[in-house]
């Protein structure tokens, strides 16, 4: 069971500001590690209050907004950003 990663507009355009480095670090992440996972829910953490829908993934300084939809076996990027200002 493979889990697809699909991408907001919003995604798309976070990952585009970020230096070439993090960006092949963040899409090496999400490709390898979370599609190929079983159960990527295990390698994220559960976000609470306004976002608790959204899970977050940690690479480096950055973090990874997304939600699971389960049905479709997709996890979809929300937001990419650095730690401290991803939450805001």
């Amino acid at each position: 069971m493979t889990w697809r990663v699909e991408f907001t507009p919003r995604a798309e355009k976070d990952i585009e500001r970020l230096s070439t480095k993090d960006q092949r670090r963040i899409l090496e992440f999400l490709t390898q590690r979370v599609s190929a996972h079983p159960n990527p829910r295990a390698l994220a953490k559960r976000l609470t209050g306004t976002k608790e829908e959204a899970w977050r993934f940690r690479v480096g300084d950055y973090r990874i907004i997304t939600q699971f939809q389960d049905s479709r076996l997709v996890v979809l990027v929300v937001e990419v950003g650095n730690r401290r200002e991803v939450y805001r």
